[in-house]
């Protein structure tokens, strides 16, 4: 059975990211394990002197958690009940990373998923702030971020950038493989190149992802460099009607620097797509 990390602040983009995890994982045994985490408002705290007082504060915000997962799971059952699946909600005090941190410590999730609307005020943000910190801090699970505008569609085609300059490990490898296997879907491998031709390196790792897909529909697609690495995905993306979008993160790669403070700021990556970020396992 596999299990599924999603982190809830009850909005609209949470329920729509529990709707695509469930219709993602339909002909799968399941258990969800749905959590929301909660802090008493700094802006309380500092006006509030007695440790009694903050005490009642904590368990107010722990009802009202509480509470919305109780309603939470009245709506999962009412819309989304499948015999495949199991729904355990979770209330958990404490900032959010950290708690979902110490969650993948104790716990081996298959796959945790956001929901992501990015930053208020910042269109050019692909990813909003919760979500870029747990891409950032999160290094022993792989993260699916689904945007607001995403319904759950079949997936078919499946883009994995990489630019095979490194070895391949297995365990980053299986989250594609198993949902490429469960979707019948095709991996599309991309090489954004400044040099037309692969390096010796380049061609041993390539070969060794072709080991890995060999019992998939696979291609490998190298293609010229735009002005900027991200223009030339979300071409490719748009060209072949791509419907999910892979990276492993790993020092230096492209997603690492995307949750980078000082540079993401800088980056325009508009996708409209799910994104699979898989931790490398160096």
């Amino acid at each position: 059975m596999k299990q599924i990390l999603i982190p809830t602040d009850f909005s609209p983009n949470s329920w729509n990211t529990l709707e695509y995890a469930s219709n993602l994982y339909k002909n799968v045994s399941c258990k969800f394990h749905i959590v929301n985490t909660y802090e008493v408002p700094s802006s309380l705290l500092s006006s509030t002197v007695s440790s009694q007082k903050i005490g009642y504060l904590y368990d107010a915000v722990k009802k009202v958690s509480e509470k919305k997962l109780e309603l939470l799971f009245t709506d999962i059952d009412q819309y989304l009940a499948n015999p495949k699946h199991i729904y355990e909600t979770i209330s958990k005090p404490g900032a959010f990373v950290k708690v979902v941190q110490q969650m993948t410590i104790q716990t081996l999730y298959d796959m945790i998923v956001i929901g992501t609307k990015g930053a208020t005020g910042a269109k050019e943000v692909f990813i909003g702030s919760n979500t870029q910190n747990l891409v950032k801090h999160i290094h022993n699970c792989p993260i699916l971020i689904i945007p607001e505008s995403v319904s759950f569609t079949p997936i078919s085609e499946i883009a994995f950038a990489t630019d095979f300059e490194r070895i391949f490990f297995k365990s980053e490898i299986v989250p594609i493989v198993d949902l490429a296997k469960r979707c019948n879907a095709t991996i599309r491998m991309i090489h954004v190149y400044d040099e037309p031709k692969l390096s010796e390196v380049q061609h041993y790792n390539s070969s060794s992802l072709e080991r890995y897909f060999k019992n998939l529909s696979y291609d490998f697609h190298v293609i010229q460099d735009f002005s900027t690495i991200e223009k030339a995905i979300e071409a490719f993306i748009e060209e072949l009607d791509i419907d999910v979008l892979v990276m492993i993160k790993y020092p230096h790669s492209f997603i690492e620097q995307l949750t980078r403070e000082a540079i993401i700021k800088k980056i325009t990556f508009h996708i409209e797509i799910p994104f699979l970020v898989i931790p490398s396992d160096d």
